[in-house]
């Protein structure tokens, strides 16, 4: 969990589903992104609420503005993109 606003909220960012957050290597977060927007043209986007949304707007983007990639960088610790954060009960 981290502090935003007097309240502990959760990070965002794992798209497996397997209790960490990674940028990269083997397992990562950041692929299953750019798969749902169709792996070829990480410029498409898609509209949903889908597990790779993780700024929850509705539309899955893997580059340009309000991308969801972002997010998962900044939340392994953002200049060090081979970081690990694993999950944690509040």
């Amino acid at each position: 969990t981290k502090p935003l606003d007097g309240k502990q909220v959760l990070y965002a960012g794992d798209c497996l589903r397997d209790a960490s957050l990674r940028y990269t290597g083997s397992s990562n977060d950041r692929d299953p992104i750019l798969t749902r927007v169709g792996g070829s043209a990480p410029t498409a986007t898609v509209t949903g609420y889908f597990s790779e949304d993780l700024n929850m707007d509705g539309v899955v983007r893997y580059t340009g503005s309000g991308n969801d990639r972002d997010i998962l960088l900044v939340n392994v610790g953002g200049s060090v993109p081979t970081n690990v954060r694993l999950a944690q009960m509040p």
